[in-house]
C-alpha cells in the first residue's frame, strides 16, 4: 500500500507495535539536486514515531552516506542510537564509482541497522548463507562449517540498479531489490508488515511484494508517487 504524502503525518496512522521491519532510504539532503533532497526530515520525533509503531521484534535498516556530500550517517547516528540498540553498519560496495577529480572514488553506501529490544529481534538464520561455495571445512573451532558462506557486512555481489536515464525512471537514487529482499528475508516471515516512510521508486514495496509480506510506504512527490504506483500495477519485479 503506497499513500502520498509527508510521512511525518500519515505515520500516525499507524498503530503501535504493528510494523514488523522498518526498510527505509531517506533523503541524503545534497546529493542531488531534486527538490526532494533538499530538506532533512530525520529527527528526534520523527525517531520517536518510527519506534512507536515497531514492534519489539523489529529491525530498523536506514541507508546514508558518508562522503562529503553526503554526511547522513554521522546526523542521523546519534538520533537513532538515543532510541534504538545499534546492531550493524553494513558497507554495500558498489561496481560502478563516482568522485572529485581530486579526491578517491566513491564506490560504497552505508546501511546502519538498529533494532528495538536486542534480546528479542528477529533473525531467521537460514537465510544468513550466500550462493558462495565455503572453501573451509572446519571452522576455527574444529566443528564443521556450512557448505555455503555466511554474508558478512561488507556486500559486494549486489549490483547498483539502473540510473534514471538508463532506465527512464523519475527516481535518481533507486535502491536494489535484492538488497532490500535480503533484508527481509532475515527479519520477518510471510505475512509480516514492512513500512517505508520514504518510498520513493517503491522498491521496498515491491521486495515485500515479491516475498509475500505486507507493506506501507509513504512519498512525498506526486510525480514520483503515480510512477511508484504505475510500478506496482506493472507487476515490476525487478532491479
Amino acid at each position: 500500500m503506497l499513500k502520498l504524502g509527508d510521512c511525518r503525518q500519515l505515520i500516525k496512522d499507524i498503530d503501535d507495535e504493528s510494523i514488523d521491519l522498518i526498510l527505509t532510504d531517506p533523503p541524503y539532503v545534497g546529493v542531488v539536486k531534486d527538490k526532494w533532497d533538499q530538506t532533512d526530515i530525520i529527527d528526534d520525533a520523527f525517531a520517536k514515531e518510527l519506534l512507536r509503531v515497531l514492534k519489539p521484534s523489529g529491525s530498523l535498516y536506514i541507508w546514508c552516506g558518508v562522503g562529503e556530500k553526503s554526511q547522513s550517517l554521522f546526523r542521523w547516528y546519534p538520533i537513532f542510537n538515543e532510541h534504538f540498540h545499534f546492531k550493524d553498519l553494513i558497507t554495500w560496495k558498489k561496481r560502478r564509482g563516482i568522485g572529485m577529480r581530486k579526491g578517491w572514488l566513491y564506490t560504497r553506501e552505508e546501511i546502519m541497522w538498529f533494532v528495538k529490544d536486542n534480546k528479542k529481534f528477529i533473525w531467521n538464520k537460514e537465510h544468513q548463507y550466500s550462493q558462495e561455495p565455503n572453501q573451509f571445512k572446519k571452522g576455527f573451532n574444529g566443528h564443521a562449517v556450512k557448505p555455503f558462506k555466511r554474508i558478512t557486512n561488507v556486500w559486494t555481489d549486489i549490483p547498483e540498479t539502473l540510473t534514471r536515464k538508463q532506465k527512464g525512471t523519475k527516481h535518481a537514487t533507486p535502491k536494489p531489490i535484492s538488497a532490500l529482499e535480503r533484508i527481509i528475508l532475515c527479519h520477518t516471515k510471510e505475512g509480516d508488515t514492512i513500512l517505508d516512510p520514504f518510498a520513493g521508486s517503491a522498491s521496498a514495496l515491491i521486495a515485500a511484494r515479491n516475498l509475500n509480506r505486507n507493506a506501507i510506504g509513504f512519498e512525498l512527490d506526486a510525480g514520483q508517487y503515480k510512477e511508484s504506483i504505475a510500478n506496482l500495477s506493472n507487476n515490476s519485479n525487478k532491479d
